[in-house]
């Protein structure tokens, strides 16, 4: 791949890093909680990606080759991927400790260059993450010309079938020459505040955690990066480090609201509480509004694949409930499942395509995005737009459960069950069934306190006051854990396989 330097009057993302540690050396750009507590201020910052970015040229890292990032949430992370990206590589971000079969499969899409690990090397393309950093105190080296990466990163996804697949960015490292300024619209107003906080709960595999930091540090925001997520400790570092802004999933959301003491603590430095990656329910975004106020509640809707952004803040919401907002820049089609297309109100599959231009969807490991002509692209959720152009998202296509002719959106379900105070977590899933064709069944994780004699009928009880008699789960089955993902996404079809056709020993 031929190497590509930013257009005249733009930067990359690592020569934004220089300007920022140039004008701000001393000041701290990055914390984490990991290993006790780390901290980089902006010239450490570069000068340490810079370090990084030498030695990776020393490994013969060209533009268009993918450096692995298998790192926990920590400065590390930060670092190896701001040098990866000096030298023009795309890198992939994976989930440390994935099972032995998913993460071979994965590296064998990517094909990385190197794979940066944080232990011991195992492998030849291996390369330990403290190695790579060096001493904090090592000479540095001569700073490399820095090249555009693009596609900036891919993302590692099983998708709802749970094969394996890698979804590549649409982003490039480009900062364009107008988009340097502390805090733009998209992050509300941090007037008078010269370096807001960022906080960072979201694992660095996933595209909101990852996305999300990158974007902030480009706009000089202070990041704090959560090493794992706890509720506790997570509402002690918006008191302590005055955060202005925190990304989070609706699981976290939820959890956040189980703290007894949520609404004595002080929460008044955020400007923006943003909900994305994935449906929220209703109730947990109007406690969330009730709590910091419907001017600082956003809830945002997109993907890995970019083909569809949206946003509402909450006093919009209030009077569009359960809608994610009016696409930017995207015309959007619903269609049934005849391809037909759908008029407002009515569910469908939803079809996306670019006011402007065209958006290349592009998949490693799984087939081509579905599409129609005209340049619109799917990427498998279900919903609908209504008269004034609100989008509201039902599910995943591969979610959704048909029982006896019905649709049934799990993600509903899932609301109403999490609202029954025992309930700590709860996942829905369809399984075969003689008379239904799919039965609704519930997958429910009690809280800690929570007594389980008689459980599932209190539950049972509680959904059919909350949901049409279709739509309540004909089975329950009590579970201490769930093995959510630190993202929040859990794998309904493996969960259905597992029941549906136990290995020996799972029966």
């Amino acid at each position: 791949m031929t190497a590509m330097t930013a257009p005249v009057g733009h930067l990359t993302w690592p020569e934004r890093m220089d300007e920022l540690a140039a004008a701000h050396p001393e000041l701290i750009a990055l914390t984490t909680t990991a290993l006790g507590g780390e901290t980089l201020t902006w010239g450490e910052l570069a000068r340490r990606g810079n370090l990084v970015a030498a030695r990776l040229n020393g490994f013969g890292i060209q533009p268009g080759d993918v450096v692995c990032v298998e790192l926990p949430n920590r400065c590390a992370h930060v670092v190896c991927t701001l040098g990866a990206w000096r030298l023009g590589a795309t890198v992939l971000p994976l989930r440390p400790g994935l099972p032995g079969p998913e993460r071979r499969r994965l590296l064998e899409l990517a094909g990385p260059a190197v794979v940066v690990v944080d232990g011991r090397p195992a492998a030849d393309q291996e390369v330990a993450a403290d190695e790579l950093m060096g001493a904090a105190d090592a000479a540095p080296p001569a700073r490399l010309p820095s090249v555009v990466s693009s596609p900036a990163w891919l993302i590692a996804s099983g998708g709802s079938t749970g094969a394996p697949k890698l979804i590549a960015s649409s982003t490039s490292t480009i900062v364009p020459s107008g988009a340097r300024a502390v805090g733009p619209a998209l992050f509300g107003d941090t007037a008078g505040t010269r370096h807001p906080v960022n906080l960072v709960c979201s694992p660095l595999y996933h595209t909101q955690g990852f996305a999300m930091l990158h974007h902030t540090l480009v706009d000089g925001y202070r990041n704090v990066l959560v090493s794992r997520f706890d509720v506790e400790q997570v509402l002690d570092l918006i008191e302590k480090e005055r955060v202005v802004m925190a990304a989070f999933v609706p699981t976290m959301l939820t959890r956040l609201l189980r703290s007894p003491g949520i609404r004595e603590r002080d929460l008044s430095s955020l400007g923006r509480v943003i909900q994305g990656a994935g449906a929220c329910p209703e109730w947990v975004v109007r406690e969330w509004i009730d709590i910091v106020g419907p001017e600082r509640f956003i809830m945002g809707y997109g993907s890995s694949e970019g083909v569809c952004s949206a946003q509402i803040r909450g006093d919009e919401w209030l009077r569009h409930p359960g809608s994610v907002g009016r696409p930017a820049g995207t015309e959007v089609l619903v269609v049934d499942e005849d391809g037909a297309e759908l008029p407002a109100g009515e569910v469908g599959e939803l079809y996306f395509r670019p006011v402007q231009g065209t958006r290349d969807v592009r998949y490693i490991g799984h087939a081509a995005p579905r599409t129609r002509p005209g340049g619109y692209v799917s990427i498998g959720d279900l919903g609908r737009v209504d008269e004034d152009g609100y989008l509201y998202i039902a599910d995943r296509r591969t979610d959704m459960v048909v029982t006896g002719g019905a649709n049934v959106y799990v993600s509903e379900v899932e609301a109403a069950l999490l609202r029954h105070p025992d309930v700590e977590d709860a996942v829905v899933i369809g399984l075969r069934d003689a008379e239904w064709g799919r039965r609704v069944h519930a997958i429910v994780q009690p809280r800690p306190e929570a007594g389980r004699d008689g459980l599932a009928d209190a539950l049972r009880s509680h959904c059919k006051s909350h949901l049409a008699g279709y739509k309540v789960p004909r089975t329950f089955e009590l579970a201490d854990d769930l093995g959510r993902a630190d993202t929040g996404k859990i794998n309904r079809s493996a969960l259905a396989e597992l029941r549906e056709n136990p290995g020996p020993g799972e029966q």
